[in-house]
Formats: structure tokens, C-alpha cells, sequence
């Protein structure tokens, strides 16, 4: 009898910590999704992994002061079927983002749109969010 407990006990800590982490990941009241920003810049990272993307881009503001931006994009899923692949960024690419900032002023930012070196303009594969060429 005190076995059963034992697992049932562990089986539903294990089932609340399994949610705990989704429900403080997936919080997009992090991002300011009223107020896109638009970033020119140079790629030094693309991560093409789950559970989301990442995009670092250097970031010159107005007075020549480099910040290096972390872009969270959607998981490589989604974004494939919005026509993003593993090789679509490199190290160095010049590429224009629109991205949600962080509502805490930090340089993170959720990504929304990309124009890539070529001007292909592709979507972040959200819901209701096409590129407009």
C-alpha cells in the first residue's frame, strides 16, 4: 500500500511539474504585440531548434551603440510552413526584422516578420500573419 502512494505520489508531481514550465513558457504577455519595432541588422546566431528559434542580431542604434538582440521566432515547424528553413539565416546575413519588444525594455523580442538578404519577405507563420509580398 505505501508503494502505491510512493508512484501515485511521484506520478502527479511529475504531472505538475510537466505543466509549470508550459504555462510560464508560453506567455506572450512578455512581448508587446501593440507596438512591432522594426531592427536592421547582422545575424550572429541562428538556432534552429525547438521549442522555439532563435534569431541574435548586432543592432546599431542612432549614435553608433551595438546591442545584440535575442529574437524568439516559432518552433522550426511552423516556420517551415511559412517557408523558413535551417539555411534560410547565417552568421552575418544583413536582414530587417519586425519583432514584438519585450515589455521589460530588455533587447529580446518576439519575431513577427523577416527580410532576408535577397528581399524575400517571409512571416514569423503566426496565425493571421502573411508577408506582404
Amino acid at each position: 500500500m505505501k508503494g502505491s502512494r510512493v508512484v501515485l505520489f511521484a506520478l502527479a508531481l511529475g504531472l505538475l511539474a510537466r505543466d509549470v514550465p508550459l504555462s510560464a513558457h508560453h506567455g506572450g504577455s512578455d512581448y508587446d504585440q501593440q507596438h512591432l519595432v522594426t531592427l536592421k541588422g547582422t545575424v550572429t546566431e541562428f538556432d534552429w531548434t525547438n521549442p522555439h528559434v532563435q534569431i541574435f542580431l548586432d543592432v546599431k542604434d542612432g549614435s553608433g551603440k551595438l546591442t545584440n538582440w535575442g529574437i524568439e521566432g516559432s518552433a522550426p515547424a511552423v516556420l517551415k510552413r511559412a517557408g523558413w528553413r535551417a539555411e534560410t539565416l547565417h552568421s552575418g546575413d544583413q536582414v530587417t526584422l519586425t519583432v514584438a519588444p519585450s515589455k521589460k525594455g530588455t533587447a529580446v523580442a518576439a519575431l513577427r516578420k523577416a527580410v532576408l538578404p535577397d528581399g524575400k519577405e517571409l512571416s514569423s507563420g503566426q496565425l493571421g500573419e502573411q508577408p506582404t509580398q
